[in-house]
């Protein structure tokens, strides 16, 4: 008999695990509507509260009637009170019976319950009135506010028989679990952690944080904000924070259908991750349903500011799934229930590097350019740093001394320089003007500091200067001797010195020094000099004869290569000097009184200069009286007492003659002397002369 009973109740244990079982297969094939019936509209009457809700969705009295075996003295049953839940344990292996098939429907159910979902799988919420749809993507769900129905909760399997039941701890004696993420603090608020679903505490109308697109800033009250912060944040160690963060949590809170006061009832809260990426300090809070007491929680979990139950789970990866659990005791009836809230953050991580591009610019050139030659500049920017440069550009500015087709300010520009990369161009440059200059080229990028480079370039080039020593007057056919001094002042060697001299035709070459080379065709005197070194002075003379009054201009140009041709003058004024002789000639010596006779004076410019103003006094003495008076060129005279005065004669040409003639008559006879003054414009005292006649008297 005890046997029999035995086989009995393993038989009843056998057809409720297959009616479970046919029942889970029906709800995976139904839509999501069938979710928002719970099993008390399904089944027309509510759970007992004898039986475990986690261990079968239907209630024994819709299991097929069969009668209740008494149970033997070696099975003892484990009421709720106990600190773990009831099991059977059997004392011997019954054979096993033969499984009957499920009678079809035989609860006179009209639909097919939905789908149970294993604890790992995603349930899809939705509102009872809202029409079935194909699958909604992972994201958070509440099981709505109140009690969630059994058929919006996945059915925990049975333990098996040998599974040891574990242990439920007093709250009071529940120390708060240590994570890995930054704690909690059980007193005080969390600000950081915001659910992703509406919130009970916080207000319907309360305005959501207005987004802003990626880089934008927000707006500092303070203008220097953003010069006054330093950064202090760092990458990630973990590559796996960098990239889209997109963690994904649901939440459904299961509850049983039915509980009553003084039994123990159980409330769950699954949390599963259905992103790609885990979800961090992840917490769950749920208030202790009005008009129940707290048993135990598990995991053991910590009271928030409201009295809230928090449990602070910490990380949750991809694809993983956590619950925590309430055990409440029932003190009043009616509609017991409350909403759990789950808080999360998601941490996104991304890293740059930092780079510094660098410019270095450097020029070699020769120091030293002659002028009319071309400098070559190697120039070369270089990007030593650890960034790339970019938009780098070259600006020279041209020394005065030299010069470049485009201008004297330049830009090239180079591009992009990589790291360690260097760009060598070359610049031709011209020299213009002899002296030192300074060459400066500078490199600029974008956000780099613009460096520059000087170099000194001098230009040099020969220089010749004259300087000229010689009469400034001279007389004629008086030799005058010029000496031509010429130098290099310059900054450089002259080479192929030429010195010319050119002659004026009032100057006769006569000789010259250093090997000078008279042209008459050109009347040019020439010296060549191989070359006079800088600071150097040459000399050279020529000797030329005046042969024409007047002022006589002498040329000298010197030149050599790369020097700049010079020139200068030398005037010599050369004069005559009028040298007048004269001499007075009685024509008849001696006469008779009464008797005439002529005197001849005869003036010469025997000098080399014309004498101007020329003009005869003749003085009678009282034993001679004029008769008559003949000047040249018809010059007239006057007849003054015993004077006969010449008008001036303009000019007297060099070596030229005139002659001026005076008829006497002798009234006393003796010894008479005349006397004749010549003055003329370069004498400063006339110059007198006498002669003498002999007057007799036959008396």
């Amino acid at each position: 008999m005890k046997r029999f009973l035995l086989r009995i109740g393993a038989l009843g244990a056998v057809l409720v695990l297959g009616w479970i079982a046919i029942a889970h297969a029906q709800r995976d094939g139904d839509d999501a509507a069938s979710l928002s019936k719970s099993p008390a509209d399904a089944l027309g009457e509510p759970l007992p509260l004898d039986v475990d809700p986690w261990a079968s969705p239907l209630p024994s009295s819709d299991l097929p009637t069969a009668p209740t075996p008494a149970l033997p003295a070696a099975t003892r049953l484990v009421s709720h009170d106990d600190p773990a839940p009831p099991r059977v344990t059997p004392l011997a292996e019954p054979p096993e019976p033969s499984m009957p098939a499920p009678p079809a429907d035989p609860f006179g159910l009209a639909a097919p319950l939905g789908p149970i979902h294993s604890p790992t799988e995603p349930i899809a919420a939705r509102d009872a009135d809202e029409p079935a749809a194909g699958p909604e993507p992972p994201r958070l769900l509440a099981a709505g506010d109140g009690l969630a129905t059994d058929q919006e909760m996945p059915r925990r399997a049975p333990a098996p028989l040998d599974e040891t039941p574990r242990e439920r701890h007093p709250l009071e004696s529940v120390a708060a679990p240590e994570v890995s993420e930054r704690p909690l603090a059980p007193s005080e608020p969390q600000p950081a952690l915001a659910p992703l679903g509406p919130s009970l505490d916080s207000p319907a109308d309360e305005p959501a944080f207005p987004p802003r697109p990626l880089g934008q800033q927000p707006r500092a009250e303070s203008g220097d904000l953003a010069t006054s912060v330093e950064g202090t944040g760092r990458p990630s160690g973990d590559k796996q924070f960098e990239g889209v963060q997109s963690p994904q949590l649901n939440i459904q809170k299961f509850a049983p259908a039915e509980i009553q006061v003084g039994k123990p009832a159980d409330f769950r809260v699954t949390v599963k991750n259905f992103g790609q990426t885990p979800a961090l300090g992840v917490e769950v809070r749920d208030q202790i349903p009005q008009g129940t007491r707290l048993i135990d929680a598990v995991p053991p979990a910590s009271r928030g500011a409201r009295g809230e139950l928090v449990w602070q789970l910490g990380k949750l990866d991809p694809g993983k799934e956590t619950t925590v659990e309430m055990r409440v005791m029932p003190t009043v009836e009616g509609e017991i229930g409350s909403v759990a809230t789950v808080f999360f953050q998601a941490d996104a991580s991304a890293r740059s590097f930092s780079t510094r591009p660098q410019l270095v610019v450097d020029v070699s050139a020769p120091r030293q350019v002659m002028i009319d030659e071309s400098a070559t500049l190697t120039i070369t920017v270089s990007n030593p740093g650890t960034g790339v440069a970019t938009g780098v550009v070259i600006e020279e500015r041209v020394p005065p001394g030299l010069q470049h087709e485009a201008g004297a300010e330049l830009e090239y520009e180079v591009g992009t320089l990589a790291p360690n990369e260097s760009r060598t161009l070359e610049l031709k440059l011209t020299a213009v003007r002899p002296g030192p200059g300074a060459n400066v080229l500078a490199a600029r990028a974008e956000g780099v500091p613009q460096v520059t480079k000087e170099l000194p370039i001098d230009v040099i080039a020969p220089e010749l200067k004259i300087a000229l020593d010689g009469p400034a007057s001279r007389f004629l056919k008086r030799e005058a001797i010029y000496r031509v001094a010429v130098s290099n002042p310059g900054s450089a060697p002259a080479r192929e010195v030429l010195l010319e001299a050119t002659l004026p035709s009032g100057l006769q070459f006569v000789r010259a020094n250093n090997n000078g080379q008279f042209d008459p065709k050109t009347r040019k005197v020439q010296w060549a000099l191989a070359e006079l070194p800088v600071n150097e002075t040459g000399t050279v003379e020529l000797t030329a004869m005046p042969v024409e009054i007047g002022r006589q201009t002498l040329s000298f140009r010197g030149s050599a290569q790369k020097a700049v041709e010079v020139t200068q003058q030398q005037d010599t004024v050369v004069d005559g000097i009028a040298a007048i002789r004269f001499e007075v000639v009685d024509v008849q010596d001696p006469i008779e009184v009464g008797s005439e006779t002529t005197y001849e004076i005869r003036v010469l410019n025997q000098g080399s200069k014309e004498a101007t103003a020329v003009q005869v006094t003749v003085e009678l003495p009282p034993g001679l009286q004029p008769v008559a008076a003949e000047g040249p060129d018809a010059i007239e005279h006057a007849l003054d007492g015993n004077r006969i005065v010449f008008a001036p004669l303009p000019r007297l040409s060099p070596k030229v003659d005139t002659t001026y003639r005076i008829r006497v008559q002798g009234r006393q006879a003796g010894d008479q002397r005349i006397r004749v003054l010549l003055q003329t414009s370069q004498m400063q005292t006339p110059v007198t002369k006498e002669e003498s006649t002999r007057v007799f008297s036959d008396r």
